[in-house]
C-alpha cells in the first residue's frame, strides 16, 4: 500500500480518536472546574507546562498578538507555521496574572488557525472546561465544530452558552441545530428572532430549504462562516467546495476550504495512460490527476514521473517547501532505476522535507555512484557456470554513470547533514565554505545561523560580514533575547517566530542568526534547523 494512503488513512482515524486524548502534563489544581484554558496542551507539544514563566499577562498578550492573526494571510513557510502550531499547542500554568483571563485563550486559538491549526485549535477546545462561560471562546469552538463536520458539539456549544446566546450568530446556530433535530417550526421562530437583530438572506434561504427537507437554492450563497458551511454540506454533502463562494469568510476558514477541496486520491488504474491525461491537464485539475498516478500501486516507476511533474508545477508557483512535505514520503516507494535517477536530486530534496532522511540518503549515494545494477548470472540454463567477462558482454555495459554537479551535490550533502544535525566537523565546514562560495550574499544569514547554532567556521564568512552594510533588528528580537535570559520560553519562542515572520523570505543575517540562537537555547534546535533547511532547500532547487 502506498505510503500516501496509509498516511491519509492514519490522519483520519486520529481525527476520530483526538477527542479522547488528555491534556499535557500534570496540572497545578485539584479541582477540573479550576483548569484554565491556557493550561490544555496536546500531545506532542513543543514547550513543558512551564512555559509562561517569566511572563505576565500583559506580556502575554503582547506576544500572542505578533503573530499573524486567522483572519490574514498565514504562514508562507510550512516549518514556520509547524513551530508556531507546536508552540501553541502547548499547555502549562498561566503567566502572572493570567488566570482566568478571558482573552488570552482567545487569542492563542486564533493564532493557532493562523498557523493552519484548524484541527489543533478544534481539540484544544474540545478539552477545555467551563467553555460556556466565555462567549468568544465557545463561538470560536462552534464554529470549528460546524467547519470540520461536528455539528452536534458546535450544537452543545451553543445550547450551553450562559451569557451572550441572546446574539444573532447564536440564534442562527440554534435554529440551524433544531432543523437537523426536525423541529422545523422551531427552527422558523428561532431565525426570525436572530432576524429582528440582523438580516442574513443567505442563512434564511438554506436554513428554508433544510427545515423543508427540499433542495438546494440554485447557487447557494456566500459562506462567511463554520456555520454556513456546515449547512451546505447538509443540503448537500456533495457540495463543489471550489464552487464556494468564500470572498467574505475569514482567512483561516478560506484556507481550510481550500485545502479539503483537492479530493482524496483514488489510484489510478491505468497509470501510464492517466499519467499522459494528467499531464494535459492544469490548474488543480492536474494536480489531483497526478496525485491519483502518484499513489497507485501498479507502476511506481511512473509514479516517478507523477512526481516530476507535481514537483515541475511546486517550483514554477515558487511552493516547493510546502510540496516536498506533501509528497516527500512517497519517495521510498519509488524505484532507483537511471530513468528515475534523472529527478533524483528533487526527490532526495523533497524526501528531507517529508522527514526521510534515509530515503535521502539512499538517493544521495545513487546520484553519486549510479544505480544498483542486477547482478549478472553465474550459470547457464544448464547449469555450467558462465564466464564473467562473457556474462557482462551478454547482458550489455551500461554507459558510464554521470553524478549531477559538484554543486547540487553540495546542496544535497549540507541538506542531509542539516537534517541529521552534523554541522560540525571537517567535512561540514567544506561543505559549508562550497556552498556559501556558490551563492555567495544569498547565502550569507543562514551560514551566520549555523556558525551560531555550533557548526564548523566556515571561510570566508568573517570578511563577507565586514563588507555588509549596517543592519538593524527589529524591537522584537531585542525582547526575545530579554525573553531568553528571563527563561521565558513562550515569550521567546513567539517573538523568534514573529520576527522571522516579519523578515519574509530574506530576513538579515543578524534577525535570522539572532532568531535561530535563541531557539535553541530554549530546546527548539530541531525547528530551528528545520527552519534553515527548508531556507536551503528552496534556494537549491
Amino acid at each position: 500500500m502506498s505510503s500516501w494512503t496509509i498516511i491519509f488513512r492514519a490522519s483520519g482515524l486520529a481525527l476520530m480518536l483526538g477527542g479522547t486524548a488528555l491534556a499535557q502534563g500534570p496540572i497545578e489544581v485539584q479541582s477540573l472546574d479550576a483548569l484554565d484554558p491556557l493550561e490544555v496542551g496536546l500531545p506532542g507539544a513543543a514547550l513543558g507546562i512551564s512555559l509562561w514563566d517569566g511572563s505576565d499577562a500583559e506580556m502575554a498578550s503582547q506576544v500572542l498578538t505578533l503573530l499573524p492573526e486567522a483572519d490574514g494571510a498565514g504562514y508562507t513557510s510550512p516549518a514556520l507555521a509547524e513551530l508556531s502550531r507546536a508552540v501553541l499547542s502547548s499547555g502549562g500554568y498561566p503567566p502572572a496574572g493570567g488566570r482566568g483571563d478571558p482573552g488570552l485563550p482567545v487569542v492563542r486559538a486564533d493564532r493557532l488557525l493562523a498557523a493552519g491549526g484548524v484541527f489543533e485549535a478544534y481539540d484544544l477546545l474540545e478539552r477545555t472546561p467551563n467553555l460556556n462561560q466565555n462567549e468568544a471562546l465557545s463561538r470560536l469552538h462552534a464554529e470549528l465544530a460546524f467547519a470540520t463536520g461536528n455539528a452536534r458539539n458546535a450544537c452543545h456549544t451553543a445550547d450551553a452558552l450562559l451569557r451572550g446566546r441572546e446574539q444573532a450568530y447564536w440564534l442562527r446556530a440554534r435554529g440551524f441545530c433544531l432543523a437537523l433535530d426536525g423541529q422545523g417550526s422551531a427552527a422558523e421562530l428561532t431565525a426570525e428572532l436572530a432576524r429582528n437583530a440582523s438580516e442574513d438572506a443567505g442563512y434564511d434561504a438554506m436554513l428554508f430549504a433544510i427545515t423543508l427537507e427540499g433542495t438546494p437554492p440554485p447557487a447557494l450563497p456566500a459562506i462567511d462562516s463554520g456555520l454556513k458551511l456546515a449547512m451546505a454540506f447538509q443540503l448537500d454533502g456533495d457540495t463543489d467546495l471550489e464552487a464556494l463562494d468564500l470572498a467574505g469568510a475569514p482567512g483561516w476558514l478560506q484556507r481550510f476550504v481550500h485545502g479539503r477541496a483537492a479530493p482524496t486520491p483514488v489510484p489510478a488504474s491505468e497509470p501510464a495512460e492517466a499519467l499522459a491525461a494528467a499531464l494535459a491537464l492544469s490548474g488543480v485539475e492536474r494536480t489531483a490527476a497526478l496525485e491519483a498516478v502518484l499513489v497507485q500501486g501498479t507502476d511506481r516507476a511512473i509514479a516517478a514521473a507523477a512526481l516530476s511533474g507535481l514537483l515541475d508545477d511546486a517550483v514554477a508557483a515558487g511552493r516547493f517547501a510546502a510540496a516536498g512535505r506533501r509528497y516527500g514520503r512517497e519517495v521510498h516507494t519509488l524505484p532507483l532505476t537511471r530513468e528515475t535517477l534523472a529527478d533524483g536530486y528533487r526527490f532526495a530534496l523533497a524526501a528531507l522535507l517529508g522527514g526521510d532522511v534515509r530515503t535521502a540518503s539512499d538517493w544521495r549515494d545513487a546520484l553519486m555512484d549510479g544505480p544498483p545494477q542486477p547482478a549478472a548470472p553465474m550459470f547457464d540454463e544448464t547449469g555450467k557456470p558462465l564466464d564473467p567477462i562473457a556474462s557482462a558482454l551478454a547482458n550489455g555495459v551500461p554507459p558510464a554513470w554521470e553524478p549531477p554537479s559538484p554543486r547540487r551535490m553540495v546542496n544535497l550533502d549540507l541538506a542531509i547533514a542539516i537534517a541529521r544535525d552534523r554541522v560540525a566537523g571537517d567535512q561540514a565546514s567544506a561543505l559549508l565554505a562550497a556552498h556559501f562560495e556558490a551563492y555567495g550574499s544569498a547565502a550569507l544569514a543562514d551560514i551566520l545561523a549555523l556558525d551560531r547554532l555550533g557548526a564548523s567556521a566556515t571561510e570566508g564568512l568573517r570578511p563577507a560580514l565586514l563588507q555588509l552594510a549596517p543592519v538593524s533588528v527589529g524591537p522584537e528580537v531585542l525582547a526575545m533575547e530579554a525573553a531568553d535570559r528571563a527563561d521565558a520560553d513562550a515569550e521567546a519562542a513567539m517573538l523568534a517566530i514573529a520576527s522571522l515572520v516579519r523578515g519574509g523570505a530574506r530576513p538579515n543575517a543578524e534577525t535570522l542568526s539572532r532568531c535561530v540562537a535563541v531557539l535553541d537555547s530554549i530546546g527548539l534546535r530541531r525547528a530551528a534547523l528545520d527552519i534553515l533547511l527548508e531556507r536551503l532547500v528552496t534556494r537549491a532547487v
